[in-house]
């Protein structure tokens, strides 16, 4: 069965963006969750526990950078210090210094870097550079043990 520990939030508004990305972290043995907006990051970060989340900026709704700084002052400490990618298409300095204020875990920005990358980078934070874990295949055709 899949750990919940080692599922990724992925908070991106581009719909074809959201679904390659997410096809390619799946194909590589994560289990992945996303949100399309800011608005809908704490529900499922709650709900769903992921391990990891990778945050785009430029939100509708709610912006990254707000959804960063709830997450860092959410009350219970398992929450506040999930570790946090930010992926976005802005690249100024600003952007970079309040996201790394919010203690983002990494800052990439999508034009300079592919999804092989991406998973390098997803690989060493979330891993501690180890592999991917295999996970079993799960059959709900077949009773709970």
């Amino acid at each position: 069965m899949i750990d919940d520990g080692k599922k990724v939030l992925i908070v991106e508004d581009d719909a074809d963006y959201r679904t390659s990305l997410s096809t390619y972290l799946s194909a590589h043995g994560l289990a992945v969750v996303t949100a399309d907006d800011g608005s809908q990051v704490m529900e499922k970060l709650l709900f769903h526990r992921p391990g990891l989340v990778i945050l785009d900026l430029m939100l509708p709704k709610v912006k990254g950078l707000e959804v960063l700084k709830r997450i860092r002052e959410y009350p219970e400490e398992v929450v506040a210090k999930t570790p946090v990618v930010v992926l976005s298409n802005l690249s100024d300095t600003e952007d970079i210094e309040k996201a790394k204020e919010l203690h983002c875990e990494a800052y990439l920005v999508k034009a300079q870097n592919n999804f092989d990358e991406i998973l390098v980078v997803v690989k060493e934070k979330f891993f501690n550079g180890g592999t991917l874990p295999n996970y079993e295949i799960l059959d709900f055709s077949k009773p709970i043990e």
